[in-house]
């Protein structure tokens, strides 16, 4: 009976201490991975830019005023010479009138001024024969000849009057034909600044018409490639707006000076457009460096490998380590440009180096990992 009382004892010993308990396998985390690789440096690059017009012109009145027809809406095509836009033209009109009165004054000042020099030339002529047969006195003939010379002095000034009253006249009569704004060529309205009743400065843009031929677009390159471009240099252009259409572009500008950033304005001419392609649009614009003697060789990596951190770039380098699996160890690394394939790398890794491209937030300093093919 006593016997039975220990069993209980036993049964606990033999389960505590009956060898030692197997740990749990920790699985290995799979990742993918990427290899660093050379390049010949003949690489092509994407930069982005903005479809423009070849011509693209704000149109304004030479004059101010209210407008009181509005002949176009956003997106009309117009010829050359096509009325856009009118201004009220009623107090230009009546300068007009004005001027044209004035200058009917002139007029009749002229002729009176030629009527008053005729007779003050017969005047002069009786008098200097009288005067030369002694049959007036000298004062007398001195008048009639001050008369006959005020005269002509007259005659001028009128004349004089008369021509600044003709420029005046031509002045208004411009001015009232400016109240009409009209197409300088064939294009397309793309701005539409003003409405009908509303009062315009002189100057101020009231639409901007762009042409239809020849699109460009403008592009910004990096001071690092500037260097490569230049005129008549081919390019490959896509529109994400227009997938699967791919356009050759010719580089016809290439700005020699920066703007305000540290980039250089390229202008790219679109060959073969058609009207799918609208000022506005996004374009990506691939640009194929190196394809000279001068090109030099490049190490890439995959861009989905390389991240940041507080001390800078790195990667996870991959390394061999047991039962087939690999190390990922954290590579502290300095890149260059980026280019279509990847990362220029300029230290920190060698072409053939493996490299995770996937989950590197989840992964630490020396994990094992095993790759995925």
């Amino acid at each position: 009976m006593r016997y039975l009382f220990f069993l209980p004892f036993l049964a606990l010993f033999t389960a505590c201490g009956g060898g030692e308990e197997a740990l749990p396998e920790v699985p290995v985390r799979a990742v993918r991975y990427g290899e660093v690789f050379p390049d010949d440096g003949s690489t092509s690059q994407s930069y982005t830019g903005v479809a423009t017009a070849a011509g693209e012109t704000p149109l304004s009145f030479r004059v101010g005023g209210t407008i009181r027809e509005l002949r176009v809406k956003l997106g009309d095509r117009v010829t050359r010479g096509q009325l856009i836009a009118t201004l009220d033209p009623a107090d230009l009109q009546v300068q007009s009138s004005q001027s044209r009165a004035q200058y009917e004054a002139s007029e009749a000042n002229v002729k009176s001024a030629e009527t008053q020099l005729v007779a003050a030339r017969a005047a002069y002529d009786r008098m200097l024969k009288l005067y030369e047969s002694n049959s007036i006195s000298l004062s007398d003939f001195e008048q009639a000849r001050s008369q006959f010379q005020s005269a002509q002095a007259q005659l001028e000034a009128s004349k004089s009057q008369l021509d600044a009253s003709g420029s005046q006249v031509r002045a208004a009569r411009n001015q009232v034909s400016y109240t009409r704004l009209t197409a300088p060529f064939t294009g397309i309205i793309t701005m539409l600044n003003v409405e009908r009743n509303e009062f315009v400065g002189s100057g101020k843009a009231i639409v901007h018409l762009s042409t239809e031929e020849d699109p460009e677009v403008e592009v910004n390159l990096p001071e690092s490639r500037i260097g490569a471009i230049s005129q008549g240099m081919k390019v490959d252009i896509t529109f994400p707006a227009l997938s699967g259409q791919t356009y050759e572009g010719t580089v016809t500008e290439v700005a020699y000076a920066a703007g305000d950033a540290p980039s250089y304005p390229v202008t790219v001419r679109i060959e073969k457009a058609g009207k799918t392609v609208r000022p506005g649009m996004a374009a990506n614009v691939r640009f194929t460096f190196g394809e000279d003697s001068n090109a030099r060789a490049l190490i890439l990596t995959p861009i989905e490998s390389v991240t940041e951190g507080p001390e800078g770039k790195f990667v996870y380098l991959l390394t061999p380590g047991e039962h087939g699996n690999y190390v990922a160890n954290k590579t502290k690394v300095t890149i260059g440009d980026l280019h279509e394939k990847g990362f220029e790398v300029t230290s920190g890794l060698k072409a053939g180096d493996k490299v995770a491209t996937a989950g590197l937030k989840s992964l630490l300093d020396g994990m094992e990992v095993r790759l995925l093919d």
